[in-house]
């Protein structure tokens, strides 16, 4: 290093744990050590069992460490700036434990393996430190249990070859999102020149400061005041920075990537709103950004295909790539030619007009809640915080999950996906489609003893395999969803279902919804196994009545589940009570049978026995994964029937009576519940 260069890198070194208790002179001399290495996105610093030549210190950049243990590869941890790789190789001679990755273009000061060792002869506080280092590695090897979570991606690059309106309102919608979900520090970064550049801000009220190569000429490109200097703070706490492309053209394109792990370094989430057809500038930034959300809509399936495969042509790994589409439905001959997961927002022609004229995010999305709704999941995503639920089996016992929903809404938890099994696939379908509560909960109304009666008896079949056909359930199913398939609907969704003749699990996740729901809803002996797909399959409850595990592998980071299972004796006690309750005499026809019959003729009959074999059995495999869940929900439902589709009203409001005990819980989970919220939201907000 030059003097200059020293002295620049002394209060950064300053920093560093190692050589934070060296003096001043020392820590000159060790800076006069280092050399400057920098390595593009995806480079390998070191391999695992190299041996050890040389420690670094990350300046700029993060890196992933990954282990290979017996031919199995495993991320064990992340590194960026400030931190430092290496140095416990080189100070007990063991080959490198691990490999590094860089997941962005990375800078970093090298020691070479002797100036280490004369680094650690002059100077002992260092080698007291290394021993710090290691033993707190080690104990934090002994505590750790599980596998690591993904590193979550902060630099969110949004290409939309649409409208520059709505291209400018979704890249808008979603930061505003962001900020409110997270609470967190979100940075909106406008590329955009189209009609001029600053329309983000001014979509926000704000007076656009447009930087300009003459901001960034000179400047360091690894300091936060950067940042300070040119971002413009939102009352909402969303910062926006209006950046000309132009400015890093020239002289400055080969820094791109500073500035972007500037970004990634100092915000936790940076949108990077790009302006398409893609040239040099947004290509660069392409290449740094963590995650790239492709946005499209019916105007442009033609050049949303061309760019989708323009992009899978820039990264081997398609994951990197998400397809968000703006639309009641995905059109199919775009999803088919995708081998990419899509994301669909629902949004009106009436949204796409208040976005033209450049409206606030904040009011326009407050008149389309299903908008609303979707973009907010978007922002969920990326913020690991997207609730799951999971509901469970239970025929008439299935309304609390209604009364669940409801309370659910009335409370504003969100819900990004759903799992049903059996009557938990028919209210989670219906909610994913887009019915409220209340309104779920009027169809439930509208099933009484007549309703039953009228179309379940007149669908009795020969029983050869069950006593109903289901013909009349499946079109009662259809004439809610039609032919509407899993991606139709507003929110993911999965059912589960059993192949009786395997013994299988089947998760439906495409093709049509009403099948697949009729599939899961076919409890054995009473429904004809549906015919589907070379598979004869009954209800789901048989494998999984409960699919938690269904909802977490759709990649819900939030998991409740409702377990509407429990002993058949528990049950079988409680309608015993309510038959006798109150002291009067109150004969029944089961209570005719224990005081007439001899014992040998009280026992269960075939049809008793097979039921409550299910019960038990799907009581016993809930309660086996029910630590699966973050939230399990076990409404007390002993004293109904399943049989009982006529009490609606009276299940309904024992699930809202048990969802009101969890929602403390849940809200403590999300930080969109500040006031409710465990997580530390200090600092979290722009300081400029």
């Amino acid at each position: 290093m030059t003097p200059e260069e020293i002295q620049s890198w002394k209060p950064f070194l300053k920093r560093i744990s190692l050589f934070k208790d060296l003096a001043l002179d020392d820590l000159e001399r060790v800076a006069g050590l280092l050399k400057p290495l920098s390595l593009p996105r995806g480079s390998t610093l070191f391999q695992q069992g190299d041996t050890a030549d040389a420690f670094y210190v990350i300046t700029s950049g993060h890196v992933e460490l990954r282990t290979e243990r017996q031919g199995r590869d495993s991320v064990s941890g992340y590194a960026s700036r400030g931190d430092t790789l290496g140095e416990l190789a080189l100070l007990t001679g063991e080959p490198r434990a691990f490999t590094t990755v860089l997941e962005a273009t990375s800078e970093f000061l090298v020691l070479s393996k002797t100036d280490f060792a004369n680094v650690l002869r002059d100077n002992p506080s260092i080698l007291l430190q290394l021993s710090r280092t290691l033993s707190n590695r080690l104990l934090q090897g002994t505590r750790s249990a599980g596998l690591l979570p993904t590193l979550q991606p902060r630099l969110l690059a949004v290409i939309a070859p649409i409208a520059t309106a709505t291209r400018r309102f979704i890249a808008a919608a979603f930061a505003a999102s962001l900020v409110e979900q997270t609470r967190r520090k979100v940075l909106l970064v406008d590329f955009g020149i189209e009609n001029g550049p600053g329309g983000l801000a001014r979509m926000f009220g704000l007076d656009p400061r447009v930087v300009t190569e003459e901001d960034l000429r000179g400047r360091d490109l690894h300091d936060p005041q950067l940042l300070r200097d040119l971002v413009q703070v939102h009352p909402s706490g969303l910062g926006l920075l209006t950046l000309d492309p132009r400015a890093l053209s020239g002289r400055l394109f080969r820094s791109i990537f500073l500035l972007m792990n500037l970004l990634r370094d100092h915000s936790d989430f940076a949108v990077l709103a790009l302006e398409h057809p893609l040239e040099d500038v947004e290509k660069a930034v392409l290449n740094e950004a963590d995650q790239w959300l492709l946005v499209g809509d019916a105007d442009s399936i033609d050049v949303f295909q061309r760019t989708e495969l323009e992009l899978l042509g820039y990264v081997p790994e398609p994951k990197r790539l998400v397809d968000v589409w703006l639309g009641e439905r995905v059109p199919k001959e775009a999803a088919l030619a995708s081998r990419l997961e899509w994301v669909r927002v629902a949004w009106p022609a009436e949204l796409a007009a208040r976005a033209a004229r450049g409206d606030s995010p904040f009011a326009v999305l407050a008149e389309f809640p299903v908008a609303r709704r979707g973009v907010e999941s978007l922002a969920r995503r990326y913020a690991r915080l997207r609730v799951g639920v999971a509901l469970g089996t239970g025929a008439a016992l299935g309304y609390a999950l209604i009364g669940i929903l409801k309370e659910f809404e009335r409370e504003h938890i969100p819900i990004d996906m759903v799992a049903g099994t059996s009557m938990g696939s028919l209210v989670g379908g219906l909610f994913s489609l887009g019915m409220s509560g209340l309104e779920i909960e009027a169809l439930a109304h509208s099933v009484d003893k007549a309703w039953i009666y009228e179309n379940l008896f007149w669908d009795l079949t020969l029983p050869r395999s069950g006593f109903i056909s289901g013909t009349t359930l499946l079109r009662f199913i259809r004439s809610y969803f039609g032919d509407k398939e899993f991606i139709d609907l507003e929110r993911p969704f999965r059912c589960v279902s059993t192949d009786i003749e395997t013994g299988e699990e089947v998760v439906f996740q495409d093709g049509p919804v009403a099948e697949a729901i009729r599939a899961s809803c076919g409890i054995p002996v009473v429904f004809n196994p549906f015919s589907y797909r070379g598979r004869f399959l009954v209800d789901g409850g048989l494998v999984d009545p409960v699919p938690v595990k269904v909802v977490s592998q759709m990649g819900a980071d939030i998991l409740i589940s409702v377990n509407l299972t429990m002993p058949a004796g528990e049950r079988k006690s409680a309608l015993r009570k309510r038959r006798e309750g109150g002291g009067r005499l109150s004969l029944d026809l089961a209570q005719l049978k224990d005081l007439t019959l001899p014992t040998a003729l009280q026992s269960p009959n075939m049809l008793q026995v097979l039921f409550q074999t299910i019960y038990t059995m799907e009581y016993e495999i809930a309660k086996s994964r029910s630590g699966l869940s973050h939230v399990n929900i076990h409404p007390d439902l002993s004293r109904f029937s399943w049989t009982e589709m006529h009490r609606a009203k009276e299940i309904i409001a024992a699930g809202e009576e048990v969802a009101a005990t969890v929602i403390p819980k849940i809200k403590g989970m999300l930080p969109l519940f500040s006031d409710s919220c465990k997580v530390d939201l200090r600092g979290s907000r722009w300081n400029i």
